[in-house]
């Protein structure tokens, strides 16, 4: 009887520590899903930048929120231009994302041009992706503006 109760205990604590690892495996894989800015397309980004307070864990977060917002354009499922848009877009953030990952690695003194230019692009991404989810007419000067600005590497004083 006392094994019966040892084997049960043991099975008890198993299946505990089985169900704590899987939940635990699941919220990581979460929060590095949330961390995307492209959904299914890996970032280079810390996991700490999720809810991070720094400038470019922020802008970081401003520029997964405004791709999102762009992928919610309703004329995105059969507009080619808007997909095409999009895509570009999504790109030119990208390599922007890249940058503000380069920048939080950088010296202080390199990391405030860098910034404060993503802070600007990023801004511009914002209005983008608002005025473009909303339905408005598709400017590609604008959108190519845009993305020369994101992908524009930021001016450095020497």
């Amino acid at each position: 009887m006392t094994a019966v109760i040892v084997l049960v205990v043991i099975v008890a604590c198993v299946a505990a520590a089985g169900g704590v690892f899987i939940m635990t495996r699941r919220i990581r894989q979460s929060a590095l899903q949330a961390n995307e800015i492209v959904p299914g397309r890996p970032t280079r980004a810390p996991a700490s930048w999720a809810g991070s307070h720094d400038p470019e864990a922020r802008l970081h977060r401003r520029i997964r929120d405004a791709l999102a917002l762009l992928r919610s354009d309703p004329k995105l499922d059969y507009d080619g231009a808007r997909i095409d848009a999009r895509v570009r877009l999504e790109i030119a953030a990208t390599e922007l994302d890249d940058r503000l990952i380069t920048a939080a690695r950088s010296p202080q003194r390199l990391r405030g041009p860098l910034v404060a230019h993503a802070d600007t692009s990023v801004t511009e991404l914002e209005n983008l992706a608002s005025e473009i989810s909303g339905g408005a007419e598709l400017r590609n000067a604008q959108i190519d503006a845009v993305i020369r600005r994101m992908t524009s590497p930021p001016q450095l004083d020497g």
